[in-house]
C-alpha cells in the first residue's frame, strides 16, 4: 500500500508526506512516552491492568467460567487444526469443509471472549499508556515526503497540533493512513487461516462491528448486574438500627441496654 499522502500542515499550506516503517530511534522514543503515560496514569488513579483483572471478577464482568471458556476455545481450535490437516492429507473434501465450519465459528467466539476481556483492560493504566506509546511512534514516522525530516520534532509538538490547531489535516490524514494499513494487515492474517479456503463465502468476524456490538451490549449487561448488587449492598447497610424493646424474664421487667439509665 501507498505510504504516502497529501494535507494541509499547521500553516495551512498543502504538502505531501510519508509515514515510514518505525526504525529503532522510532520504537524507543514510544517505550519512553509509554513509561511517562503509565506513571502519569497511574497518579490520576487509573488502576493497573491486575487490580482491574481483581474488579472485574469481584463485579463478574470476567468470570472464572469466561476465563474456562476462553481456555477450552483455544485448545479447540488446536484439536481442529489438526483435524483438518488430517482430512486433507486423506483427500476429504466434506471432511475437510464440515471442520472448516466449526473452526470459523470457534474461531468468532476465541475473539468474541478476548474482546470482553480486552475491551475493559483498555482501560488500565497499560491500556492508556499503550495509546499513546503507539501515537508517538506514529508520530515520529510522519515525514514531509520532499526533506524525508520528521514533521512533528516530538510528542509534544504532535499532541499540541492534534489539540488546537484548527487549520491542520496532517494527524487526521496520517490517522486514516495508519487505520488502513492494519485493516490490511489483519486481512492478510484472516487469508492465511487454514479454514479460509474451504469458506470463501464466510466473513470472519474477528473486529466485526457484528461482534463489537455484542461485546459491547455484553459489558454493558454486566455492569448494569454490578452496579444493581452494588446498590443493594449500599442500601443494607444504610438501614437504620432499630433499638430492642424491653424484655421481660421471669415476671420481671428487664431493659435493654439502650434504655439504661446511670445509677
Amino acid at each position: 500500500m501507498d505510504r504516502t499522502f497529501r494535507a494541509i500542515d499547521r500553516t495551512g499550506t498543502e504538502r505531501e508526506f510519508e509515514l515510514v516503517p518505525p526504525n529503532l530511534a522510532a520504537e524507543n522514543e514510544g517505550e519512553r512516552q509509554y513509561r511517562i503515560a503509565y506513571s502519569h496514569a497511574l497518579k490520576e488513579g487509573i488502576f493497573p491492568k491486575e487490580k482491574l483483572r481483581e474488579i472485574m471478577r469481584e463485579h463478574e464482568m470476567w468470570t472464572e467460567a469466561d476465563d474456562r471458556e476462553l481456555r477450552e476455545v483455544v485448545a479447540s481450535m488446536a484439536v481442529l487444526q489438526i483435524e483438518l490437516q488430517a482430512a486433507q492429507k486423506r483427500g476429504d473434501d466434506d471432511k475437510c469443509l464440515r471442520v472448516a465450519r466449526e473452526m470459523s465459528n470457534t474461531r468468532s467466539r476465541m475473539w468474541e471472549l478476548f474482546l470482553v476481556q480486552q475491551t475493559v483492560y483498555m482501560n488500565s493504566a497499560e491500556g492508556v499508556a499503550e495509546t499513546i506509546k503507539l501515537e508517538a511512534v506514529m508520530a515520529a514516522c510522519t515525514v514531509v515526503k520532499a526533506t524525508k525530516k520528521r514533521y512533528w520534532n516530538n510528542y509534544s509538538d504532535f499532541v499540541q497540533e492534534r489539540d488546537f490547531n484548527e487549520k491542520s489535516m496532517v494527524h487526521p490524514s496520517v490517522m486514516h493512513l495508519q487505520s488502513a494499513l492494519l485493516d490490511e494487515l489483519r486481512f492478510g492474517i484472516l487469508n492465511d487461516y487454514p479454514e479460509k479456503q474451504y469458506l470463501k463465502d464466510v466473513s470472519e468476524r474477528m473486529l466485526d462491528r457484528e461482534v463489537e456490538e455484542a461485546v459491547i451490549s455484553k459489558l454493558k449487561d454486566r455492569a448494569a448486574i454490578a452496579l444493581d448488587e452494588l446498590e443493594e449492598k449500599e442500601r443494607e447497610v444504610a438501614k437504620p438500627v432499630r433499638k430492642k424493646k424491653a424484655v421481660k424474664k421471669r415476671g420481671k421487667r428487664v431493659a435493654t441496654k439502650t434504655n439504661q439509665t446511670k445509677g
